[in-house]
């Protein structure tokens, strides 16, 4: 694809060709999951950022020889849903209760230097909570309609609850925004204990998950199941 070709086309859909891509959006933080329907031109702009400038380096980019280059824009519905769960809800199911304790602990030890970590703690408690919610509604509800899909008489049923998923994905995204502008973009204390900088890294770490995440519900799997009922 060309550079012209790129600036035309949404940042959703360049990360499903190549999930590669994700990097060098990540590293100049274009949202390419709940914005993912901007076009690399609009997206670039958006950021102040010049967007032939931005084509080149994507068009340059390649990923580290250890990371997967799978596209999971043709492989199975049933396989992306298990890989959305392995990969993507089983982190959360770690990592979540693990930033809770960190939060706990920063909060008792620092919340009189860094001021900005109780309201932090509040936005993530209420994004965990909501989390763990959306992954059971996703498990117990969405993905079995998915799954069975091909044999849906009326999209309806699954339209619906597919929305309510991208609507908690857009309140996520928030979420995340907040806590990456209370944090100074994850960025801990000269005088920060281990704890603390564990908790900085696990939040950038949480965001850099999350968009993957939603980026694959979003432009790939809901996209896919819809066609199928059309």
């Amino acid at each position: 694809m060309t550079v012209s070709n790129l600036l035309e086309t949404s940042v959703g859909d360049l990360v499903a060709e190549r999930p590669d891509r994700a990097r060098v959006f990540d590293r100049l933080k274009i949202d390419y999951c709940c914005g993912g329907g901007r076009s690399l031109r609009e997206a670039a702009a958006l950021k102040g950022l010049d967007p032939e400038t931005v084509g080149t380096m994507l068009d340059a980019s390649t990923g580290p020889a250890d990371e997967p280059s799978e596209s999971w824009s043709d492989q199975p519905l049933d396989e992306l849903i298990d890989h959305i769960i392995a990969t993507h809800h089983t982190f959360l199911r770690s990592e979540l209760p693990r930033l809770s304790r960190h939060f706990k602990r920063v909060e008792r030890a620092h919340g009189e230097e860094a001021t900005w970590v109780s309201e932090a703690r509040q936005v993530f408690t209420n994004l965990r909570d909501e989390l763990v919610d959306h992954m059971r509604k996703e498990e117990e509800i969405v993905f079995p309609l998915i799954r069975t899909a091909s044999n849906q008489a009326d999209a309806t049923d699954l339209s619906e609850p597919m929305q309510e998923m991208i609507a908690e994905h857009d309140e996520a995204g928030d979420a995340l925004e907040q806590l990456r502008a209370l944090s100074n973009e994850y960025t801990a204390p000269e005088w920060a204990c281990p704890t603390f900088r564990a908790l900085v890294d696990g939040l950038r770490d949480l965001e850099t998950d999350m968009h993957r995440h939603v980026h694959k519900e979003n432009h790939i799997l809901f996209p896919r199941a819809r066609a199928i009922l059309n």
